[in-house]
């Protein structure tokens, strides 16, 4: 349940967001597997898995959510190949090339064929509000998913007025500066970092298992490039790597914060609702102390 990944999100407007509204609304939308003919499903399930009835899980103030999404596995390789079959058989028994048309139509025919027979994947999608500070943070490395998930929440509370967190610096330059200079206290650099040239997209160097602090790096920034990645160590406590879009993927909770949340737990659901509290305290700390290292959030 560890979260490895951090999308920040602002609410922008007051919303009911409580553990009762919010879990009176998911269970109206809840998942269901692909039927014969669905390609995907989407819904909310409990965080807690098989443990829980609950579609919302409380600590603290905190409120966690969970979606998953299943799909059917339809490898484009395989429609085509059943695709071409049903193509040169058209084509000898009319006596002609098949139109494009056509062509298009026996596609369809053929992955409607497959879909009921199609082997399903599925992944999950861990989130929490944070009322009091009025944020939503969504553990997903990729924008796609946190997107469709935002959409399907937006869809099921009616209302979702969100903003991807804005800090007032500039998160390139503010990075640029810890690589050329040192981090503050709280922060350490860590072995990886990726750097690229403003004036060229296209000009990037990714640096990996590398001191940062190396005549090599240095060299890069003198000539012009920009940090836009940058691994870095919170408190002896975290890792992560910190873009410069203000997403944290990669997030690791070291021994030291993990032990927190050890104790004489009788079963998982005990065990999760202790993992969620350290979680959660230390990830409002870990986010406080990077904003105010980057001016603050900027608001509209």
């Amino acid at each position: 349940m560890w979260f490895k990944n951090l999308r920040i999100y602002r609410l922008t407007k007051d919303i009911d967001i409580s553990p009762e509204s919010l879990e009176e609304s998911l269970a109206e939308q809840t998942f269901s597997p692909c039927a014969n003919m669905d390609f995907s499903k989407y819904g909310w399930v409990p965080p807690l898995g098989k443990n829980s009835n609950l579609y919302t899980h409380s600590a603290g103030g905190y409120v966690m959510i969970c979606a998953r999404k299943q799909e059917k596995i339809l490898p484009p390789a395989a429609v085509n190949e059943v695709v071409e079959e049903k193509v040169l058989d058209f084509e000898q028994e009319q006596t002609r090339p098949i139109y494009r048309k056509e062509k298009r139509t026996i596609k369809e025919d053929v992955i409607h064929s497959l879909l009921p027979r199609a082997l399903t994947r599925s992944y999950l999608v861990y989130a929490y509000f944070d009322p009091k500070h009025k944020m939503l943070i969504i553990d997903s490395a990729s924008s796609n998913k946190a997107e469709e998930f935002m959409d399907h929440l937006r869809a099921t509370l009616g209302s979702l007025p969100v903003v991807p967190l804005k800090c007032h610096g500039d998160a390139a330059n503010i990075m640029t500066h810890w690589l050329q200079d040192t981090a503050p206290k709280t922060f350490e650099l860590d072995n990886e970092c990726e750097l690229q040239n403003p004036r060229e997209s296209k000009n990037i160097v990714r640096c990996k298992n590398q001191e940062l602090e190396s005549t090599e790096i240095l060299s890069h920034l003198k000539a012009g490039k920009r940090a836009t990645q940058l691994a870095l160590i919170w408190r002896d406590a975290i890792r992560f790597v910190l873009s410069d879009d203000f997403v944290i993927k990669r997030l690791r909770f070291e021994e030291i914060i993990q032990e927190q949340a050890e104790g004489e737990a009788d079963d998982r659901a005990t065990q999760f609702d202790q993992d969620f509290a350290v979680m959660v305290l230390q990830i409002h700390e870990f986010i406080k102390e990077l904003l105010e290292e980057f001016g603050g959030i900027e608001k509209d």
